[in-house]
């Protein structure tokens, strides 16, 4: 690759689930890469692939090191990846652009929100050098071009697909100065020879190629170039514009997830714990009343409770105490209050509650999950530990029947070691820590802070940056409502919550 900033060009890099497919596909992109083009591109296998190359923290160090390795901090990443389930939650905190192979045309509308991700009907690997090369010809891209359009043109007919007229809607990716300016074809099932397996592509004798570049020009036997800033995690991390998914998408995978218990919890308090646990609980709120489903938010605060404040509730609101005791003595249970939207249903705590067993606990989550779809408990500030006293208690016994975990925390030392404690705890749900990024440059690029942030992606699934609004969040406190409704920039980050929540794998059973 050269070393001019300017003429990056590109990686691609094939994600195929089955390696022999990946290798063989990289091989035929490599081969029919026009031979006079001046655009650099390199074709990469990754040695973790499929969702798992997004979503698997404990493969995330292994991938950092072969990126920093293999990948120039100059290219515009282009992803080859076949559709999973959460794929396309993933894909909102990655850089670059993404051809996305669907077997199942419903799930071709999670990704038309993305104008970066092209997707299409997946029939064999050779759909993917379809679009690729298709998209990146001469004849589109003028002197920018990596393939020759007589190339694209026979990779259609290959393929069996064919492009609509040129008044089709387009998909058009973000992409750089050096990418493809003009808009990407529209694929059609057409007429002809259905794809047939890539591995028969090449002869036996044909050398499997390395897990690193194919066609990069790189000289033979140089060391590879390490790009600074090139590590993955800052590529699959790096902060966007985050653009929430239609209401009625966000409701159908609330539902379709099933009952979903969200706990929010700290070591410490002044992290924001209870303003996330009420937006949250409002976004999902808001967009399951459109399917005719309900959230609620439950105060598990049982030495401060403190959600009724954020919710303006009144003061003859049942309580979870009202709700445990009819629970446990076998009658019908009070109806709960509701607030923001009538698909959102509160349970705030007494200030005289002392502890509850885990029995009752266990009882009140059945309760709760034969009647919500989104349960978000907001906890105390505890450590989870059965033997710690009541809060630690009653946070140990929520976290046993939780599906997930999110884990605030601001910039402060303490802070950070609060959430790596709360990270080292054994048996957690999935957990996404919501980082409240400092407004001072100085302090969000302290070397420190990095470290931090860096250890607290590799320990947790998932981390979102949130803004630090922490006048809204005191005014909120004072006029008793809840934070979201004072600042866009702080709804717009409990949605992204709600979204990665709706994402996010189910806690494995038993």
């Amino acid at each position: 690759m050269p070393d001019d900033p300017g003429q990056g060009g590109y990686v691609f890099l094939i994600l195929l689930d089955d390696a022999s497919e990946s290798h063989a596909l990289a091989q035929l992109l490599a081969r029919l890469r026009h031979p006079d083009s001046h655009v650099p591109a390199a074709f990469l296998v990754p040695p973790t692939r499929g969702l798992a190359f997004f979503a698997e923290p404990g493969r995330q160090d292994e991938l950092d090191a072969w990126w920093s390795h293999e990948v120039p901090g100059s290219a515009h990443p282009v992803y080859l990846v076949m559709d999973a389930g959460g794929l396309e939650g993933w894909l909102q905190g990655v850089d670059g652009t993404f051809y996305v192979g669907v077997r199942d045309a419903e799930r071709m509308a999670v990704y038309a929100a993305d104008p970066r991700a092209c997707a299409f009907l997946w029939r064999g690997p050779l759909d993917f050098a379809t679009a690729v090369i298709h998209d990146h010809s001469a004849a589109r891209s003028g002197d920018m071009a990596v393939f020759d359009q007589a190339d694209a043109l026979r990779m259609v007919a290959l393929g069996g697909r064919f492009p609509r007229l040129p008044e089709t809607e387009p998909c058009t990716g973000s992409v750089p100065t050096a990418a493809v300016t003009s808009p990407p074809m529209a694929y059609a099932p057409g007429i002809g020879t259905a794809p047939f397996p890539l591995a028969g592509l090449f002869p036996a004798e044909t050398p499997r190629p390395a897990l690193t570049a194919v066609g990069s020009s790189r000289p033979a036997g140089s060391a590879p170039r390490r790009p600074g800033g090139g590590a993955l995690s800052t590529v699959l991390r790096s902060r966007r514009t985050f653009r929430p998914r239609p209401d009625a998408d966000l409701a159908r995978q609330l539902a379709g997830r099933g009952t979903t218990i969200v706990v929010t919890g700290s070591r410490k308090g002044g992290v924001g714990k209870t303003s996330f646990a009420a937006g949250i609980a409002i976004a999902a709120g808001t967009v399951l009343d459109q399917i005719g489903h309900m959230a609620c938010i439950v105060d598990a605060n049982i030495a401060n409770p403190d959600a009724w404040g954020q919710m303006n509730l009144p003061p003859e609101a049942a309580t979870v105490r009202d709700t445990v005791a009819a629970l446990l003595s076998n009658r019908d249970t009070p109806p709960p209050v509701h607030a923001t939207t009538p698909a959102l249903a509160c349970y705030p705590e007494v200030r005289d509650a002392t502890e509850y067993s885990r029995t009752a606990i266990r009882r009140l989550a059945q309760h709760l999950r034969r009647r919500y779809t989104l349960i978000v408990i907001d906890m105390s500030n505890r450590l989870p530990d059965p033997t710690g006293g009541p809060e630690a208690a009653v946070a140990a016994y929520w976290l046993e029947v939780a599906d997930a975990l999110v884990l605030p925390t601001t910039s402060a030392r303490a802070d950070f070691n609060g959430a790596l404690d709360y990270l080292d705890v054994g048996g957690l749900p999935p957990t996404v820590v919501a980082y409240i990024v400092p407004t001072s440059r100085r302090l969000r690029d302290n070397p420190a802070t990095l470290e931090y942030v860096r250890a607290m992606r590799q320990r947790a699934l998932r981390l979102v940056e949130v803004p630090d609004d922490a006048n809204a969040v005191r005014l909120a406190g004072m006029e008793g409502v809840p934070v979201a409704q004072l600042s866009s920039r702080l709804r717009l980050a409990y949605r992204e919550l709600t979204e990665v929540i709706a994402a996010m794998p189910r806690r494995p059973q038993g």
